[in-house]
């Protein structure tokens, strides 16, 4: 089944995604269960799991996915921001659990004092002490590849491959390969040869083999720029032909596509982008796009 969709707001509710999902025709969504820009949050609780759980049981949207909070930094060389990430990345996972997500997608920090190598293995101990916290754990975390700035982590395939050997919970550990990411740190996804070579440089370094889900997006900035700024499918540096390779790609390994686009006001881009994916993907497009161009 190919799956595809883009993130949507929780606003008004956890249950509300199901139908911003159907009325954009998608068949999966992501979320974050909370402010990504608060540390302090709640559980959902039973009256809100219930209303949730309901709406999904007879949606069209069968995959739903979390992306934790920018604050969690499990690599920080601060105790301060390094407890506050390991308690808030616990509450994302027992989140997701409770909502029976399909992934928590995670970025793997910052090694802010240079320290790269020391940087993974506070990453990892964080990551490892948090998973054996939660037994019977059921939602994976999804490592994100980044961008390339800076101390931030994860944006070669040596780097996130040494990550997953440390944490050494393979069951409970997936990839999340972000298109704009990929391009941005310097792997040119314009071409087919190009791409070829970077999937096979992560596949051979991550030992699931594969991702897990992608996040689909064009770069606004040139190849190499270390810059994470998303662009509307077609619409940037790695263009349509790049993108429609991936998308062909992850269609016929059924891997998630998860939009990240530019939103704008209401839902025109969001129509526009997905209208762009299923051509790609040469899919049937569902009456909810029709009319997107």
């Amino acid at each position: 089944m190919f799956r595809f969709g883009l993130h949507v707001s929780i606003a008004g509710g956890l249950d509300r995604i199901f139908g911003r999902g159907e009325g954009l025709g998608v068949n999966a969504v992501q979320i974050f269960s909370h402010s990504s820009r608060s540390w302090e949050f709640d559980l959902p609780d039973d009256a809100a799991l219930d209303a949730y759980h309901r709406s999904r049981s007879s949606s069209s949207v069968t995959r739903v996915y979390i992306h934790a909070s920018y604050l969690i930094n499990v690599a920080s060389e601060d105790p301060t921001i390094a407890e506050k990430s390991k308690t808030t990345l616990r509450k994302e996972l027992e989140t997701a659990d409770l909502l029976k997500a399909d992934g928590l997608v995670l970025h793997p920090g910052s090694a802010r004092g240079g320290d790269r190598s020391g940087a993974i293995f506070r990453a990892s101990r964080i990551i490892r002490e948090v998973l054996d916290s939660l037994p019977g754990l059921e939602t994976p975390i999804l490592l994100e590849n980044t961008a390339g700035a800076g101390s931030m982590l994860g944006s070669r395939p040596e780097e996130l491959g040494a990550l997953f050997t440390e944490i050494d919970r393979p069951h409970h550990m997936g990839l999340c390969l972000d298109s704009c990411h990929l391009f941005a740190s310097g792997f040119d996804l314009s071409t087919e040869s190009g791409r070829d070579e970077v999937l096979s440089d992560f596949f051979q370094q991550v030992p699931s083999g594969r991702p897990s889900l992608w996040h689909l997006n064009d770069a606004m900035f040139g190849l190499g720029s270390g810059r994470d700024r998303h662009a509307g499918l077609g619409e940037g540096h790695v263009g349509t032909k790049g993108l429609a390779g991936i998308v062909r790609h992850a269609k016929s390994m059924e891997i998630p596509l998860i939009l990240e686009t530019p939103k704008g006001e209401g839902e025109t881009l969001d129509r526009q982008n997905l209208r762009r994916l299923l051509d790609m993907a040469n899919h049937p497009v569902p009456d909810a796009l029709l009319d997107a161009r």
